[in-house]
């Protein structure tokens, strides 16, 4: 047969030998030519279209992203002889695999779904298990081509996509097989036994199959050479979970696989072997632990606090003191990092927010101080520890209820999966909504005074990183507008907006992204006229060439607002990125991400991006 084949990776280079040594003429395309020159017998495509020249095409490209650059946002399907049969060999979503099917049909073309299971050696060997969808003649046409490279094919179907969820699924289990053999294994070793004599035991026994023996052994000798590399499992698994929600279906163990798998990743293990995950060991307190003041680990540190303080006003002829911020700081016992950071929580919350998590790890304080960064946290004027009584400060807004929390943080059916506890857990939701109080009710009045009071603390500590969440959001903007010298960079962690928004209970972003007024220039006297204006032309000087990261999770309502945000904060001059966890490799975040059950990994963002993206002193 003559066979196009698109896409060579590691697969491709262990099935190409097999079809040639049996006499198949094979023209293959890949993005870098320079993989398939070594080939030998075979010939090179200029492009991905010339392959559907050929009688069959086998596509193996890496993910949906991949198969839609190459072979849809091309057209490179659109001259596809009608005679030619296309056989996907990729793992893809379901979803894909249907849009695919409309477009093969409106050009004549037999599609087939044909991913596999086995790693590169297997293929090779020509032992590949084939898992087939489509048209039994359009199979029957390619079945050579099947007995060549597997040792079996299994015929799942008429439909592509059936193929498709078979090998998804199939690679959930080997993932929860994993799973299982690496908190096995950690299990038997604090007691005493030999691991290695555990997994001959259990692989010769109750799981005596091809994967449970691989993996078994990776684990046990901690050797992880690429036989399927973690970050295309990560793919996979993320191809389960939305599958599973696409039919309203949640699947809990992949939820948990996935954020083992994410950690893994972060931490640089993207191009191992996929059993590595099984070594990111997680530990759950349990009713009968001790509690974490006894055994969490002691900390050495410089920390203290004081009061940036407010203005004197006088009420019923007597004086008192309005809108004065609290400051807790921590430093590590050696400072590595040239620049502080501060910690600015969200709306009608304090500035415990960035401390443990509600599962009990150390929230991004502590791991800005590990990571060697001097730490302050604020409590924003009238919220937390700083005080608040309506006669001084104005009315006070309305109290926050679960209803508002669940709303915000994890609505049913909102697709969130890393909430640190679950949503029934009734003692957890009270020790979360405890941190929870009122917030003014002006809202140009509250930025106002937390921009002026952050402002005074920049001017006491220096040059620092603002890091803000939610509706703090603004008081970075506003805290650049009034000391753009002492802005080393903004992060803002799901940003209060969108541009012009109202925030039901909160108030209005009168000025674009704030309530309280911003300098523009030309300048802009009232909200009217910002509102009215030429979007490029609402250049704000403080903002000009400051970093900044805008960092959304996949879930959140609030990552809607990013790309109106992303572009009011271009034209008014900022040096903005934004940092979309999904497009990271990171999902199922919502709008606590900060202390969601990957927040380690979501750190890990920022802080890259702080290494990347901040302009650093000149040492002295």
């Amino acid at each position: 047969m003559k066979i196009g084949f698109i896409g060579v990776g590691s697969m491709g280079r262990a099935i190409i030998p097999l079809l040639v040594r049996a006499g198949h003429h094979v023209s293959a395309w890949n993005r870098s030519p320079a993989v398939i020159r070594d080939l030998e017998g075979i010939s090179v495509l200029g492009s991905p279209a010339a392959a559907f020249q050929q009688e069959v095409v086998i596509s193996l490209l890496a993910d949906d992203a991949a198969f839609r650059e190459v072979l849809l946002s091309s057209a490179a399907l659109e001259h596809a002889g009608k005679a030619c049969v296309h056989v996907v060999m990729s793992t893809l979503s379901p979803s894909l695999m249907v849009e695919l099917q409309g477009v093969h049909d409106v050009i004549g073309m037999e599609l087939i779904a044909a991913p596999v299971f086995g790693v590169p050696a297997v293929a090779a060997n020509g032992e590949l298990n084939i898992l087939a969808a489509g048209s039994l003649a359009a199979v029957s046409t390619v079945q050579p081509l099947f007995d060549l490279l597997g040792k079996k094919t299994w015929y799942l179907g008429d439909q592509p996509e059936q193929a498709c969820i078979a090998k998804i699924a199939g690679n959930m289990m080997i993932t929860h097989a994993i799973q299982s053999l690496g908190d096995a294994t950690e299990l038997v070793q604090r007691y005493g036994l030999n691991p290695s004599i555990f997994v001959s035991l259990m692989t010769q026994t109750l799981f005596a199959s091809a994967p449970y023996q691989r993996y078994g052994q990776n684990i046990v000798n901690r050797r992880f050479e690429p036989g399927f590399k973690l970050s295309l499992g990560l793919k996979d698994i993320n191809l389960a979970i939305d599958a599973g929600r696409r039919k309203s279906l949640v699947l809990p163990a992949a939820d948990a696989v996935r954020s083992k798998m994410t950690s893994a990743v972060a931490l640089g293990d993207g191009e191992k072997d996929w059993s590595v995950f099984a070594t990111q060991t997680v530990a759950r307190p349990t009713d009968h632990a001790e509690p974490p003041w006894r055994t969490a680990p002691v900390k050495c540190s410089r920390r203290g606090n004081f009061w940036v303080t407010g203005a004197r006003v006088t009420h019923n002829d007597k004086n008192y003191q309005k809108g004065p911020m609290y400051v807790a700081w921590e430093s590590p016992e050696h400072i590595t990092q040239p620049y502080p950071v501060v910690l600015v929580h969200g709306g009608t919350l304090q500035g415990t927010e960035w401390l443990d998590t509600p599962d009990g790890r150390p929230g991004w304080a502590q791991r800005f101080v590990e990571a060697g960064f001097v730490v302050f946290r604020v409590d924003r004027p009238g919220h937390g520890r700083s005080p608040y009584h309506p006669d001084i400060m104005g009315a006070m807004g309305p109290a926050f209820s679960y209803e508002r929390a669940r709303e915000v943080y994890f609505p049913e059916g909102g697709g969130e999966t890393q909430w640190p506890f679950e949503s029934d857990d009734n003692a957890a939701f009270d020790a979360f909504i405890a941190a929870y109080g009122p917030m003014p009710a002006d809202l140009a009045a509250s930025q106002t005074l937390d921009a002026d009071r952050l402002a005074e603390l920049l001017d006491r500590i220096g040059k620092a990183i603002i890091v803000t969440h939610s509706a703090s959001g603004p008081s970075g903007w506003l805290i650049a507008d009034r000391r753009p010298d002492l802005i080393a960079g903004i992060v803002a962690v799901e940003p209060m907006g969108p541009v012009f928004g109202h925030t039901p209970g909160i108030g209005s972003l009168e000025w674009g992204l704030t309530a309280a007024p911003l300098t523009f220039d030309p300048p802009r006297e009232t909200p009217e006229q910002v509102r009215t204006a030429d979007p490029v032309t609402l250049r704000i000087p403080g903002l000009r060439g400051v970093p900044i990261a805008l960092l959304t999770g996949e879930t959140s309502t609030f990552a809607s607002y990013a790309s109106g945000i992303v572009a009011f904060l271009r034209n008014a001059g900022a040096n903005i990125q934004h940092l979309d966890l999904p497009r990271l490799g990171i999902h199922g975040n919502g709008h606590g991400l900060i202390y969601e059950r990957n927040s380690d990994s979501v750190f890990k963002v920022v802080t890259h991006w702080l290494e990347t993206s901040l302009s650093l002193p000149d040492p002295a």
